[in-house]
């Protein structure tokens, strides 16, 4: 049997864990924390890029954000965040063609724990911009760690591609985004992750009987493993704010 994160049974169980729809360690706190700063009366229209199953979305919209846009390429995830949250619109859309997407353009744009997923990371980077009008903001909140240094086999392909911090304004620049800033969030991480495993312990009855045995294990093993990566640097948590370029 294959076990990844990304599938629609460890996408459940993390909801289940975190209490809602959250595709993102810290759930509403990690959201507060990447949306401070934004001036909200410059913003009318919203894009979640790997919204996952809506509930970050949900959450825009219940904080009267304007118009939420959630895109994914899981069609699953977008069939649930359609049936959950039918107010918001949800579009089975991949990144690495989001350039042939014309929307009206967006006046923000966030990834949550969404760009390390992606294989073309810097095509992804430049098929945002063509969404998004001169002077909107962009963040980014993920992992990431320095070039050359490994992680533990143990986190497998799940923990796909983190940011290469070295790299990651480099990149936002050639796309068309400056006013580039960067927060390191690590020690939050750890915290949020910490939780996360007490409420696997909470809810291990749940996840056997729905899943089996085989899963909860495979949860508690991972998310130890990404835990303690974030605890001694192996891996971290960032936050990376831009400004699309006016020209």
């Amino acid at each position: 049997m294959t076990f990844q994160m990304n599938s629609p049974e460890g996408k459940t169980i993390l909801a289940k864990a975190r209490g809602g729809d959250f595709a993102h360690p810290g759930e509403e706190e990690a959201i507060l924390l990447v949306t401070s700063g934004l001036k909200r009366e410059n913003i009318q229209r919203v894009l979640d890029v790997g919204c996952g199953r809506g509930g970050t979305a949900a959450w825009f919209q219940r904080n009267d954000w304007g118009k939420i846009v959630g895109i994914d390429l899981d069609e699953a995830s977008i069939a649930y965040a359609q049936h959950t949250y039918p107010e918001i619109e949800f579009l089975t859309l991949d990144v690495a063609k989001l350039a042939t997407w014309r929307p009206e353009p967006f006046d923000f744009a966030y990834l949550l724990n969404s760009f390390y997923a992606f294989p073309n990371q810097r095509l992804a980077l430049r098929n945002i911009t063509t969404v998004c009008r001169p002077s909107a903001s962009l963040c980014i909140f993920d992992y990431a760690k320095s070039r050359g240094s490994r992680l533990p086999a143990s986190l497998g392909a799940d923990i796909g591609q983190p940011i290469i911090t070295e790299d990651m304004a480099i990149w936002l620049n050639e796309s068309g985004w400056n006013s580039v800033t960067f927060e390191d969030c690590t020690a939050q991480y750890v915290v949020w992750y910490d939780s996360l495993l007490r409420s696997f312990q909470r809810e291990e009855g749940w996840i056997v009987e729905k899943f089996g045995d085989h899963w909860r294990r495979y949860v508690v093993d991972w998310y130890g493993s990404l835990r303690m990566a974030l605890a001694v640097g192996d891996l971290r948590g960032v936050l990376f704010r831009a400004t699309r370029a006016e020209s």
